[in-house]
């Protein structure tokens, strides 16, 4: 191999072209790193998919909440049909199980120390995956909720207290209003 380059070499350093050469191949150089920014990063796809995660779980919680919320409040009295409306202020929040390494080394004049932190790596399928620890669902930004009672002051004060306990916010957090007839 190294003898093939270095006829290259010789030929290219003999060549009366030699400017033309190392022209064009300079600029096929360049042509090659234009080209490998429209091609996809593999590393790219896991963070994507990450994402796309983020996106469902969150998703998928505020149509659970709403939907459980909104069959809880047409069991209270007078309320009758109602519509919620979540708004969610984050989103969902994955804690990933790590092992952590600590090295302390002691020298007669001071003492050094060493924290090594790594995500823990699990192998399902074929397929790597970190290793959750914990899930922390969406924190609520606010509820909105349009029932037939909600013109009733009594029944709209009722909304917002179930709603409030319910969901673990603060009862400012909650609009009640009444529906259109």
């Amino acid at each position: 191999m190294k003898k093939l380059i270095q006829q290259l070499a010789d030929r290219l350093k003999k060549s009366p072209d030699r400017l033309k050469i190392a022209v064009v191949l300079g600029a096929a150089g360049m042509l090659m790193i234009l080209l490998s920014e429209f091609v996809p990063d593999s590393k790219e796809k896991p963070e994507k998919a990450i994402s796309q995660t983020e996106t469902t779980d969150s998703d998928d919680f505020k149509k659970r909440t709403e939907l459980e919320l909104k069959e809880l409040l047409e069991h209270i009295d007078g309320v009758g049909e109602c519509e919620v409306m979540i708004s969610i202020e984050s989103g969902t929040e994955y804690v990933y199980a790590e092992n952590i390494s600590r090295f302390s080394e002691d020298n007669a004049d001071r003492r050094s120390e060493k924290l090594d932190e790594d995500i823990v790596i699990t192998e399902n399928g074929g397929t790597r995956q970190p290793l959750v620890r914990k899930i922390i669902d969406p924190q609520i930004g606010g509820v909105v909720i349009v029932c037939d009672g909600g013109g009733n002051i009594s029944i709209n004060e009722r909304v917002q207290k179930a709603v409030s306990t319910a969901l673990n916010i603060s009862s400012t957090r909650v609009c009640v209003e009444a529906k259109c007839r």
